[in-house]
């Protein structure tokens, strides 16, 4: 596979949460955990950043071999893709967003309630529906949509909160591209 500083991975979701991801959100996706390529590292790896429990991180791709793992890139000029990942370094010391959850709990109960005023009956959540406001903190997702949101790219629509159907509707809507093994 012939990727680049800047493609996006993104590991099959399992567990509780990657359930309810695939249930309660539409566009549909399995893709859970998301990361941001780096730089080469070594004989075929990558140095990746992601935000983990502790917040941002810096670690090796190889980490993840054996994972179902899937990668994007997105669909701008090579120069701001390989800028994008070096733009996350300035959220070095960004914690995790734990309280993003509790928001997005609150955000779902909301949309729900919305969706059932207006168009009487429930139907899957779009990341549209929900509010979503950046702060000092990063989950996953975040991270790579500020990545690029730094380099004066939208992978995901301003205002959307970055979950991972938000990055199926960039897939959907042509701001990213999956990278097929080669």
């Amino acid at each position: 596979m012939n990727l680049q500083p800047g493609d996006i991975g993104a590991t099959k979701g399992e567990g509780f949460l990657g359930w309810i991801n695939r249930k309660l959100f539409s566009p549909t996706t399995d893709r859970f955990h998301f990361l941001i390529l780096w730089k080469p590292w070594g004989q075929g790896d990558f140095l990746i950043l992601e935000s983990i429990s502790k917040g941002l991180a810096v670690g090796l791709l190889s980490w993840y071999k054996g994972k179902d793992m899937e990668f994007y890139r997105v669909n701008c000029d090579e120069d701001l893709r390989a800028a994008a990942p070096d733009a996350l370094v300035e959220w070095g010391r960004a914690r995790y967003d734990y309280l993003l959850f509790i928001k997005l709990l609150v955000g779902v109960l909301v949309a729900l309630a919305k969706i059932l005023w207006k168009e009487h009956k429930l139907r899957k959540l779009r990341a549209e529906d929900l509010p979503y406001g950046v702060n000092s903190s990063l989950i996953c997702t975040e991270a790579c949509d500020v990545a690029f949101d730094s380099c004066g790219v939208a992978v995901i629509s301003l205002g959307v909160i970055p979950i991972p159907s938000a990055f199926k509707t960039a897939e959907l809507e042509g701001r990213i591209t999956r990278i097929e093994e080669r």
